[in-house]
């Protein structure tokens, strides 16, 4: 018989193998987006949202979750660009799919584990059993998967990390 402390070994796995494959995007994206601003001719003034930011060629770090009204203006003429913001689904994907996929596995084991002992001859299909510790497993890893993704979801969608500017470089050229 193992001793207690290894029959854990498969939740203690499981616990570790979801929260090092969490996709997590804080991790590897900013709140913030660089949107670089040109004009042609260069020296444009560069306004967002109604404030003079500079003259370009300028480079503006900027909330990726709010929308932007840009306006280049050289003397009496002037052009404006509206930056979006919108969902980017590689995050979404990069957020999500790491969690659900050690649920699944997680679920899959719990599901489809079978008896250790012999199956009956002709009889009917043998009645499928878990380890008690398998089950703890298989349980704790689903709840970690499950948890692991909604924290991505809401820590990643709350700082703004989801989103993207688009266009995501302006450049105005003035007839």
């Amino acid at each position: 018989m193992q001793p207690r402390h290894a029959r854990y070994a498969w939740s203690i796995v499981v616990a570790v193998v979801a929260i090092v494959l969490s996709g997590c995007a804080t991790l590897f994206t900013r709140p913030s987006q660089q949107v670089p601003i040109d004009s042609e001719p260069p020296g444009a003034q560069v306004f967002v949202d109604g404030s003079f930011v500079g003259t370009t060629p300028i480079t503006l770090q900027l909330e990726k979750r709010s929308e932007y009204e840009i306006v280049l203006r050289i003397g009496d003429r002037q052009q404006s660009v509206t930056l979006h913001s919108s969902i980017d689904n590689a995050i979404v994907g990069f957020d999500v799919a790491p969690g659900l996929i050690v649920a699944g596995v997680s679920g899959l084991v719990l599901a489809g584990t079978p008896d250790r002992g012999p199956a009956e001859s002709g009889g009917p299909m043998p009645i499928i059993r878990l380890d008690p510790y398998i089950r703890r497993g298989a349980v704790i890893g689903i709840a970690v998967g499950l948890g692991s993704a909604a924290m991505n979801v809401a820590v990643d969608a709350g700082t703004g990390r989801w989103y993207r500017l688009t266009p995501s470089e302006v450049l105005v050229v003035f007839d």
